[in-house]
């Protein structure tokens, strides 16, 4: 006999899918492009499980590999200013979407960053790492 979903179940679900939804499209997107040398460290998310004579290993989460991506941008000031204002602004702990040069979209929080100023020359760095929240 088939299992019955209750109507409480279904709003849940609506609920759920709804705030989803907003969440997902609410996340701001990260515009600027970086300079060419930018450098993609992936790293396997996985448990290990040691026992006297084996190990067992697990995929950790919803992805097996993360990114991060050290990036460098140049510009004049105002670019420079809005890209600090913009890592600034996500204060390290939200995630926003970010496409690297021919790879797929991600969604990456930025922790550290740095600007340098010389003679009207500016840069920043900063180094994007791969969530899933």
């Amino acid at each position: 006999m088939a299992k019955r979903t209750s109507r409480r179940q279904i709003d849940d679900k609506a609920v759920y899918d709804k705030r989803l939804f907003l969440w997902q499209n609410n996340m701001e997107k990260f515009n600027w492009q970086p300079d060419w040398d930018m450098e993609t460290t992936k790293k396997a998310n996985v448990v290990t499980v040691k026992f006297e004579d084996y190990e067992q290993r697990q995929t950790k989460g919803i992805s097996g590999v993360l990114r991060q991506i050290s990036l460098t941008f140049t510009g004049n000031e105002q670019k420079i200013r809005a890209i600090d204002r913009f890592l600034s602004k996500q204060n390290g702990v939200n995630a926003f979407l970010f496409t690297p040069y021919n790879e797929v979209e991600g969604k990456f929080k930025c922790e550290e960053w740095s600007k340098t100023t010389k003679t009207g020359f500016f840069t920043l760095k900063a180094t994007f790492i791969e969530v899933f929240a």
